[in-house]
């Protein structure tokens, strides 16, 4: 198998490389799209799966895909250990394919992994598999000239540019929308990231 991310080789391991606390974010969206019976999540680029583990143990019902092995691994290994079930597999941000709707879907830290040439047809994509009414969450990183490039930046990893990604949404209801520089200690070494994020909902037609 080629290695197109050198996060399969970080995901080798019995330790969690990100830990398994979920990301602070879940609950915001959680609060924006309560669970009912029958709500489902998606999870694009799930790494070893700590947010997807958390949004089925909050009852929803999860698919999530990730392009490393080792991730969907573990992904379905925290599962099993947190007793829940989550739909994990692997499949490439690039072109994924999907038949069914979901009323929450988020990517964390994985959008900058699109080729520019297929950035459009992805967001066609998740406008195409929101329910109406439904919940994104997207974060990418963005180039800052007075920032250095980040210690454990990936093979195939491409900064956008301040402000690209809200430009995607202009016909979704922003309910949260930033972009902050944070200090990240990622693969062992301090450094800095800029972000940007946004949270918008599909209004219903």
């Amino acid at each position: 198998m080629s290695i197109r991310t050198n996060y399969e080789k970080w995901y080798e391991g019995e330790d969690y490389y990100w830990g398994t606390e979920p990301g602070g974010f879940l609950d915001e969206l959680i609060k924006l799209c309560p669970y009912t019976p029958g709500k489902s999540v998606l999870d694009i680029g799930c790494g070893e799966g700590k947010d997807a583990v958390y949004m089925a143990e909050k009852g929803y019902s999860v698919t999530a895909f990730d392009l490393t092995e080792n991730g969907v691994k573990k992904t379905l290994k925290l599962a099993e250990s947190s007793g829940v079930e989550v739909e994990a597999y692997v499949d490439d941000i690039n072109d994924f394919a999907m038949d069914k709707q979901f009323d929450i879907v988020y990517s964390t830290g994985t959008v900058q992994y699109l080729f520019e040439e297929n950035k459009k047809e992805f967001f066609r994509k998740l406008e195409e598999i929101t329910k109406p009414d439904g919940i994104v969450y997207i974060n990418v990183f963005v180039e800052k000239s007075f920032l250095e490039l980040p210690p454990d930046w990936d093979i195939e990893e491409k900064m956008w540019k301040s402000g690209e990604l809200f430009t995607y949404f202009a016909d979704w209801k922003f309910e949260r929308i930033d972009e902050v520089i944070f200090e990240d200690n990622s693969g062992g070494i301090p450094h800095y990231h800029c972000m940007d994020t946004i949270i918008c909902r599909k209004v219903k037609a």
